[in-house]
């Protein structure tokens, strides 16, 4: 009788094992992805106390149409007493149509909130990269500014809208990013110029041209 209990306990036991794929790991395409916003869904921004967190928060801020994350990017009006103002330096091909009218940070979030804003659910949806998603060279400005103010060697961009499931439109250049530290605690890092270059005779297709269409058409997306 003992023998027969044994028996049957051994049998449940091994029966349980074969019934679990190695109990003691994680299942293979259950990993639970990262965390990378609260749960409400929004996405977690780190102050760009480095200036890498800069381009980040810029990507992210890109695709998730976070018109306010966006603008964080960029040294803020509100700040008296900072050694730079933002600056534009649109395509050289689109230059008598800036002169025009300067570029201004309130002209950035204009245009940026009727790109990113739409009658289409979910549309457009927004992907962003810089120098193909590898690493950026920061360079400091002056000799002794390597602690405060740097700057990018010129840089691929290729930012891509779906406007619609049939209509994308994929704008791409080569830019150039100056970024200072705030002297206000928490000294964050700002992108206070951005140079706009085409690849070639391409022009039409850069960041210059997306800016010009919603300065002048003042309309939301198509």
């Amino acid at each position: 009788m003992i023998k027969k209990v044994r028996f049957t306990i051994t049998l449940g036991v091994l029966l349980l094992f074969v019934m679990c794929t190695n109990p003691f790991t994680t299942r293979q395409n259950q990993v639970e992805p990262p965390d990378v916003g609260t749960p409400g869904g929004k996405l977690i921004y780190d102050p760009a106390v480095n200036p890498d967190i800069v381009f980040v928060n810029l990507k992210k801020a890109i695709e998730a149409k976070d018109v306010d994350e966006y603008m964080k990017c960029f040294v803020p009006l509100t700040q008296n007493g900072q050694p730079h103002s933002f600056e534009f330096i649109p395509e050289q091909h689109f230059t008598n149509e800036f002169e025009k009218q300067k570029w201004t940070l309130n002209d950035e979030q204009n245009y940026f909130i009727q790109l990113t804003r739409s009658q289409k659910n979910d549309y457009p949806k927004l992907d962003f990269s810089l120098n193909d998603g590898g690493p950026i060279t920061l360079n400091p400005i002056t000799p002794t500014s390597i602690n405060d103010s740097l700057e990018t060697a010129s840089v691929k961009y290729q930012l891509t809208v779906l406007y619609s499931v049939d209509s994308v439109k994929i704008y791409s250049g080569v830019l150039q990013f100056r970024l200072f530290k705030s002297n206000i605690p928490p000294e964050i890092w700002y992108i206070y110029y951005w140079e706009d270059n085409a690849i070639g005779n391409a022009y039409e297709k850069t960041w210059t041209a997306l800016k010009l269409f919603y300065r002048k058409s003042g309309v939301r997306n198509e």
